[in-house]
């Protein structure tokens, strides 16, 4: 689990986000961004993925990447968007995909 400081929880916060930020697509997850003074981490993962234990699935091995990852990242709010067939992915091609969308677009360093 992230610490509080670390989420990103009101809906306002959400749209701000989408709306103003760089988005990098890819095909079973996406990334939104906008540079900030702090890191604030939110997960999307809608119905279309599944019922709610596949969800919960998805959203906490994203938690766990971002955990691990969490000292490298630059500071900003950032989104994961899962997408439909993500749920047939491991941990560890979930945490391919991450780095590479944080990694296109600047938010991690090397």
């Amino acid at each position: 689990m992230l610490s509080k400081s670390y989420r990103l929880r009101a809906r306002g916060s959400f749209s701000y986000v989408r709306a103003h930020g760089a988005k990098v697509g890819g095909k079973l997850i996406s990334f939104v961004a906008l540079k900030g003074n702090c890191k604030r981490i939110g997960f999307v993962v809608s119905n279309k993925i599944g019922k709610a234990v596949r969800r919960n699935l998805v959203k906490r091995r994203m938690r766990g990447v971002v955990r691990e990852l969490l000292p490298r990242l630059s500071c900003g709010q950032m989104i994961f968007i899962a997408k439909p067939g993500v749920t047939e992915l491991s941990y560890a091609e979930i945490k391919t995909r991450m780095t590479t969308l944080l990694v296109k677009a600047g938010y991690l360093s090397l």
